[in-house]
């Protein structure tokens, strides 16, 4: 199966859509980059990894952690602002006994507890 061969984050981009019709997931990029003096800047530290909406607008933030991985204080900060506009926001964290396939299904299901 093709979703073993990824990462986990390209295999939840992937394996969403199917699992969960009424979500649409995007990949957000936070990045420095530094042009002779200039120094440009994409998107706010701690953002999530990926947003979505549900169908009918409702946003969701979500940050995919490794089993050894843990939030810094930049993605707390996020999370907060989330819960404060009222944006639902989930931490998804790896299992070591897991393949690729189990993490991303097993993913799918605790995001679908948040369909609103």
């Amino acid at each position: 199966m093709i979703l073993e061969t990824l990462e986990l984050q390209p295999a939840l981009l992937l394996l969403a859509p199917q699992r969960i019709p009424d979500l649409r997931l995007f990949r957000r990029n936070i990045l420095k980059v530094s042009i002779g003096a200039r120094k440009i800047r994409a998107g706010i530290k701690g953002q999530a990894d990926l947003y979505g909406f549900w169908r009918g607008g409702v946003a969701i933030e979500l940050e995919l952690k490794s089993a050894r991985g843990h939030l810094n204080e930049d993605q707390r900060k996020w999370a907060r602002f989330c819960e404060a506009w009222g944006v639902q926001y989930l931490v998804l964290k790896a299992e070591k006994s897991e393949s690729v396939v189990e993490t991303v299904e097993r993913w799918c299901r605790e995001i679908e507890v948040l369909r609103p």
